[in-house]
């Protein structure tokens, strides 16, 4: 036993001491990578204020063109205009010479710098007419020509630049470029070559002779200088860019044979064509702290492998006790049997316990949660196992979990309405991480449903709100009903004798019909302060439903809003009035009917819940929905969302009373703008309710 624990320490030993390896190189690529990333960014920097002065520079020469095409605007006089370009041509001695032509076309003023050759413009007219023709077709764009001559020639350093300004006038200048580039080769040195491309994207002579000449042999063969073509990429696309150019590509750019990082930046010229500049540096200088970063690996393999040997001992010494796993198999089996009776106590509580593994994914389900999810949801996390439930809602479960693991204790949340199982109930929430954790089991979430609890409540809060507005409406109806009367009186008195064509006689008839308005108001009110008594008696809920469908058909023809019957095959028969079951109905089909449009759907439907012990009952409409903050309320008294003058708001308080007096349950479900359903479990006949009147 002893031979085949040192085979097993030894191959554990051999394979952390590879495991040691592999994560000594990606530290030390890591911290290559960072060193390669820090000189990058360095000499990135300084490119990139290189290339800012170097566009300042070049917007400059687009400001003096500008300048100048305006002196020869409309009533600017030649000499004049001579004068002041002699002037700054002797100030700029970069600005070689000035053409200046009419929008015409007629050349108005030439003139040299005085230290210049006076066959300049001369020799570059076919230049300067090139780069005017193109000012031309873009006025108030600066344009800039090629050079002037091959890169062993003096004039190599010239370039014409033309703009064409709002007046028509186009200016051309040749300068040279040379002072204005001879700053940037302070960025390049012995082991870094500087690239300068000009507004044709070809190299300026300032650019290193190597790396010029790599450049202009990229269109031939792109692949050769991977590194330098992805560089030349980025920076045509008017993008700054980082690359690490390889060894040997770095010696085919005449750098020192080491790896090389390469920078790249746009000159954005306002106004005129954008330059570029590219430095190519070798890492030669960061050797050195690369073979600090070696021997400090190494330093720090030593002191593993020495700690690796240590525990090496340890796990052979740990060998001699081999003995006493016989005892910790046993505890093990006592464990097991604890563990079994926990899980039948679990599967029989009244409340949700999901358990948690260390991942956050479900390891157990009692059966309370298992019957209501209907499916394993072994492995997944919160998430998978809620599918049906708002990510909102199962992030509550998520934070509730969180607080308690991070804290060590268990928490606790009452009161959340949450949509867990596919409708909306009331849930009691806890969380509790395990002081001793298993190897599936870290945390428990346990889910207690307070829903019937809560609708119990809600029934309570709305028997005394009703109590309370009846109490009411009773003093209401008996205080105004009298003074009413007296004014209906005496306005049908006005309108006789006033007779049908006097003016005021419509006035007296809005005011009748305003207080027959009320009249019925303060009768529905009066009917359920002193509700009279149910007659209780078997009713089809499929003839009850049919009835309605024909008593709302011609007021549904005349809105053209169909309507629809779904009635399930052979339905137990109701206990209900059907006088109350019908007004019911009828109430809850006329709010679908103004609810829809024209071409709306209205749909009554009827199916057994609950083994045939109820039926429910549903009116849907696919009309303009309830908004949210307003469904709580819609039971209420003198509460309505309809237009002023449209409802007294007692239409769906009446239902509700009518249908709680038959011990059944209404619940409405929408959303603003895609319908709404009205829901009544009825208890079918036999079933004795618990109130015997049509009010509560």
């Amino acid at each position: 036993m002893k031979r085949g624990y040192l085979i097993v320490v030894g191959l554990v030993l051999a394979a952390a001491l590879a495991g040691l390896i592999a994560l000594g190189a990606r530290v030390l690529a890591r911290d290559r990578a960072d060193l390669y990333a820090d000189f990058a960014q360095e000499r990135l920097h300084r490119l990139e204020q290189a290339a800012l002065e170097l566009g300042n520079d070049v917007e400059k020469i687009g400001d003096d063109l500008e300048l100048a095409g305006n002196l020869a605007g409309p009533g600017g006089a030649a000499e004049r205009l001579d004068r002041e370009l002699h002037a700054i041509a002797a100030i700029t001695r970069e600005y070689l010479a000035f053409e200046v032509e009419s929008p015409s076309g007629e050349r108005l003023v030439q003139v040299v710098a005085p230290d210049v050759r006076p066959d300049l413009l001369v020799r570059d007219e076919a230049s300067i007419d090139d780069t005017v023709k193109q000012a031309r077709a873009t006025p108030g764009v600066t344009k800039t020509s090629r050079p002037l001559a091959d890169a062993d020639d003096e004039t190599a350093w010239h370039r014409v630049f033309a703009r064409v300004t709002t007046g028509g006038v186009a200016v051309a200048l040749v300068v040279d470029m040379r002072p204005l580039l001879d700053r940037l080769r302070l960025l390049g040195d012995a082991t870094s070559s500087l690239l300068v491309l000009g507004a044709h994207g070809q190299p300026a002579p300032s650019s290193d002779p190597a790396l010029a000449d790599a450049v202009r042999g990229l269109g031939d063969a792109p692949g050769a200088l991977p590194g330098l073509a992805r560089l030349l990429e980025e920076v045509r696309a008017h993008h700054s860019a980082s690359v690490v150019i390889g060894e040997g590509e770095a010696r085919r750019l005449g750098l020192p044979a080491a790896a090389a990082v390469g920078v790249a930046v746009p000159v954005l010229v306002e106004d005129g064509e954008p330059w570029a500049l590219a430095l190519v540096a070798s890492t030669v200088a960061l050797r050195t702290q690369e073979r600090t970063l070696v021997r400090r690996m190494l330093v720090g393999a030593g002191l593993a492998g020495a700690l690796l040997v240590a525990l090496s001992a340890y796990v052979i010494r740990n060998a001699r006790r081999a003995a006493t796993m016989h005892e910790r198999l046993q505890q093990a089996d006592r464990l097991a049997h604890l563990t079994d009776k926990a899980e039948k106590i679990l599967d029989h509580i009244p409340s949700g316990v999901i358990a948690l593994g260390g991942d956050r994914r479900v390891s157990a389900v009692n059966r309370w949660i298992a019957e209501r999810l209907g499916r394993d949801v072994l492995g997944d996390d919160l998430r998978g196992a809620f599918p049906t439930a708002p990510a909102d809602d199962v992030a509550v479960l998520t934070a509730l979990l969180d607080d308690a693991l991070a804290s060590g204790e268990a928490r606790a949340r009452g009161r959340a309405e949450l949509s867990l199982f596919g409708a909306p109930g009331s849930y009691e929430l806890h969380a509790v991480p395990l002081a001793r954790r298993v190897a599936d089991v870290h945390a428990l979430l346990v889910i207690e449903d307070l829903s019937d609890q809560r609708r119990l409540e809600d029934r309570l809060l709305h028997s005394e709100k009703l109590a309370t507005a009846g109490q009411l409406a009773a003093g209401i109806a008996h205080e105004i009903g009298t003074p009413l009367n007296v004014v209906r009186g005496r306005a049908e008195l006005a309108e006789a004798r006033l007779g049908p064509d006097h003016p005021q006689t419509p006035g007296q008839r809005i005011i009748i019909e305003q207080i027959d308005h009320v009249s019925r108001m303060l009768g529905q009110l009066l009917d359920f302060v002193r509700p009279r008594p149910s007659s209780m008696q078997p009713v089809a809920p499929g003839d009850a439903l049919a009835q309605v469908v024909e008593l709302v058909s011609a007021e549904a023809d005349k809105r053209k809003v169909a309507v629809g019957l779904d009635v399930a095959a052979d339905l137990p028969s109701l206990r209900a009035d059907p006088g109350h079951l019908q007004q019911v109905l009828v109430n809850l089909t006329v709010n679908a009917l103004d609810a829809c449009d024209a071409g709306g759907h209205v749909t009554l439907r009827a199916r057994p819940v609950d083994g045939g012990a109820a039926v429910v009952l549903e009116v849907e409409d696919d009309g303009v929905g309830i908004p949210a903050a307003s469904r709580a309320q819609v039971f209420d008294p003198f509460f309505t969302t309809k237009k002023r003058g449209k409802g007294t708001g007692l239409g769906l308080w009446v239902v509700a009373q009518l249908v709680r007096g038959h011990d059944a349950d209404i619940e409405v479900r929408s959303e603003a703008g895609a319908g709404t359903t009205f829901r009544i479990t009825w208890p079918v006949a036999g079933r004795a309710p618990t109130s015997s009147t049509g009010a509560a």
